[in-house]
């Protein structure tokens, strides 16, 4: 080890030797606790060293070091006095010598070290040196990884052969040769200027902004022609795209792409024009033989146009020149063949308009076909060339996606929701229709063309009772809805034959008098397999077979004759509500079933009162007001169910004969601690005051919402409070019993 400095030289004496050992023993502390190694070299040879020297060198202890002659360190004799010449003259002087050479381990391993040595004493050498030595061989190999991939990324870069441009805030950051040089421009000019100078107008650059810019800031690449301006001026109409470097964070910026197809259009303007001077010289060469073989082009003509004719009809729809259900399963089992072979997504898409009936019934049939030519070159327009739309009939439309995955078809879906919204002039009526679309995917949702429609299609019917003017994934839940609503409706076919409907009947109170004033007919059905089916599930499925007409005509009929019964064993004066579907309600033979069975009863018109949901009305407001009408005049009373849950307006409201308004129970249910449903009660019961209605509210299960709705006016109430709904022998006890109190 190095001498002691002069500060701690000690005086001989009996306190020597303990200082001495106690520094000794500070010294080799500060040795073993080295993170690097540190070696004293006399004469070439180790004197002394720490365990980090022994462990770089792979030496079992530092005692196992000394001794060891310091040449048998370095890779060879050679590279021993190499060191010794470039270093003895940085240590003579005073001076601290730094390096990074390879060193050689114990085992005879190579690897990099980072060397640090100063003499003991430089005005005498042989006093010995101490080195440190830092292992830095795993630092070097990662160091010369990454020279190497940056130099391979700046090889790419320099040598691609399309233009490579950064640009931060639309300002080069960098670019590659290969774009200065397809815009004219010297190495470096363009870095830091805007993007503005290779465009040929303010106009362009803005445009260019939108367009790429909009789709980038949403997570999306742009891909695109444009046309950009060389240093001369000269238009470049180039290939770009573009996308950015960190989509999370903006204003990293974004890498561009850039293809100079000028010449490539140019070519094909030039074989375009050479093909027309070509024709222009066979037509002038073939002159004098177009006479002798006229009539027989004529007869080919005629026959290839009725090929074509032939051809079309049988593959494309007569009215909107789309593929027909031929063409397209031709067109969907090639596009599954190349999806399953390829490995590519497919995505098929199913598309009806939302009550597009409304508009032949009310503009007449030619109004609809024109609708239906102007929907089918909206979607043809938004799709691209390789995908297919295709009619059914009707107002039903498939499109086929190749290469779509779930994101492009929502992406598609959007569009066509965008596409179709805007108004479409008939005459003097102004149009808007909305899509429901039902989307499949291959091969998650079927695995041949069939399946991937009936998929799609269950899903659109999904989209439509959701809400419509949307779009649904199938789902495998779907799937087993479809089912189950085919089994319903097979079931619902002989559900009335067999007897298995019953009615329940729910109280309706006067809160006046707390008297039971009326009673609601709601349906029940206990099939023998299937059990007890709620309405919920099986109305809409009636409406959607048609049976709905047949079922509520049941209805009508067994709830006014169990009102007449009651009305001959001496119970109070009650009103029989009835729901009414939307189709039920439009039946052309609607008023004189309901005439029939008041007159076959002996009931008074006034005690028959039809239950209608807001959009039974809304949706065809001439046709509603005028059966409505027809209704008032006869007597019978109108109510609006679930009265809130709709879009009706006023204005519409008011041209309707409506007796009463029934409060919705969403509105009633939290009437006890929300001061919104309270509001929109309050406002509804001021509504039909001033309309001259009456109102009854749905879903009362509190007393709290019974003193509320007595506060305000409210007239009828019925609930859970009062009763459940219960058959007629229960409902007639219930109420024999309300009298009796």
């Amino acid at each position: 080890m190095p001498p002691l400095p002069d500060a701690l030289a000690l005086k001989p004496g009996r306190s020597s030797a303990p200082a001495l050992q106690r520094i000794l023993r500070e010294q080799q502390t500060l040795l073993d606790s080295a993170g690097v190694g540190i070696v004293f070299i006399r004469h070439r040879a180790v004197v002394r060293c720490n365990q980090r020297y022994a462990e770089i060198f792979c030496l079992d202890s530092p005692e196992d070091a000394v001794g060891r002659s310091s040449e048998a360190l370095h890779p060879s004799r050679d590279a021993f006095r190499e060191l010794g010449r470039s270093a003895f003259g940085v240590l003579s002087q005073g001076q601290t010598y730094r390096t990074e050479r390879q060193m050689r381990r114990a085992d005879g391993r190579l690897f990099w070290a980072h060397l640090t040595g100063r003499l003991i004493d430089p005005a005498d050498s042989a006093e010995g040196s101490i080195w440190i030595v830092d292992d830095i061989d795993e630092q070097k190999r990662a160091q010369a990884q990454l020279s190497a991939a940056v130099r391979e990324k700046q090889m790419l870069f320099d040598h691609a052969m399309v233009g490579i441009v950064v640009l931060r805030e639309r300002r080069l950051a960098r670019c590659n040769r290969h774009f200065e040089q397809m815009l004219g421009y010297g190495p470096g000019e363009l870095l830091g200027r805007s993007s503005r100078v290779w465009y040929l107008s303010d106009e362009d650059w803005q445009r260019a902004g939108e367009q790429c810019y909009g789709p980038i800031s949403r997570g999306h690449d742009f891909e695109g022609e444009m046309t950009l301006r060389a240093r001369d001026g000269r238009a470049v109409v180039c290939e770009v795209r573009s996308r950015a470097i960190d989509p999370q964070d903006l204003a990293q910026g974004t890498m561009w792409t850039v293809l100079d197809v000028s010449e490539r259009l140019r070519i094909q303007a030039q074989l375009a024009q050479m093909h027309g001077t070509l024709e222009q010289q066979v037509r002038e060469r073939t002159q004098e033989l177009r006479e002798t073989v006229a009539d027989l082009h004529r007869e080919i003509e005629r026959r290839k146009y009725d090929q074509e004719r032939i051809h079309w009809m049988a593959h494309y729809d007569a009215l909107t020149g789309l593929p027909n259900r031929l063409l397209l399963a031709e067109r969907g089992q090639a596009a599954v063949r190349q999806a399953r072979a390829q490995g590519t997504p497919l995505s098929v898409m199913f598309l009806d308009l939302d009550n597009f009936k409304h508009v032949n019934d009310s503009l007449g049939h030619r109004a609809g076909d024109a609708l239906l030519m102007d929907i089918a070159h909206r979607l043809r327009a938004t799709v691209r060339d390789r995908d297919t739309v295709a009619r059914l009939g009707g107002d039903e439309f498939v499109l086929l996606l190749p290469g779509a995955n779930a994101q492009g078809a929502a992406r598609v879906a959007a569009k066509m929701q965008q596409a179709a919204c805007h108004p479409l002039q008939l005459g003097t009526h102004e149009v808007c229709m909305s899509p429901s679309m039902g989307i499949a995917l291959f091969p998650e949702h079927g695995e041949d063309f069939e399946s991937l429609i009936q998929a799609a299609d269950t899903a659109m019917y999904r989209a439509k009772s959701e809400g419509r003017n949307g779009y649904c994934f199938f789902t495998p839940q779907m799937q087993a809805q479809s089912r189950r609503a085919l089994q319903l409706t097979n079931a619902l076919r002989r559900a009335l034959e067999r007897q298995q409907f019953t009615l329940h009947y729910q109280p309706q109170l006067d809160l006046a008098s707390g008297r039971v004033c009326g009673a609601e007919a709601l349906l029940r059905w206990t099939h023998p397999e299937l059990g007890a089916v709620s309405p919920a599930e099986f109305i809409p499925v009636a409406e959607d077979s048609g049976q709905i007409i047949a079922i509520g005509e049941w209805v009508l009929r067994t709830a006014l004759a169990q009102l007449a019964a009651w009305r001959a064993q001496g119970m109070p004066e009650l009103t029989m509500a009835v729901n009414m579907s939307a189709a039920q309600f439009r039946h052309p033979a609607l008023p004189e079933v309901i005439e029939r069975l008041l007159a076959q009863h002996g009931l008074p018109a006034n005690r028959l009162e039809l239950e209608l949901t807001e959009n039974v009305a809304v949706n065809d407001t001439r046709s509603a007001a005028q059966i409505m009408a027809r209704m008032h005049d006869k007597g019978v009373r109108l109510a609006v169910d679930d009265f809130g849950t709709g879009y009706s307006s006023l204005s519409q409201l008011k041209r309707f004969q409506i007796y009463r308004l029934k409060i919705d129970q969403s509105f009633v249910r939290d009437l006890d601690h929300d001061g919104n449903d309270r509001a929109i009660v309050a406002a509804i019961i001021r509504m039909a005051q001033a309309l001259g209605m009456r109102t009854t509210a749905e879903g009362v299960e509190t007393a709290g919402q019974l003193v509320y709705l007595l506060e305000q006016g409210c007239e009828e109430a019925q609930g859970y409070h009062f009763a459940r709904p219960m058959p007629a022998q229960e409902f007639e006890s219930f109420v024999r019993s309300q009298t009796a109190q």
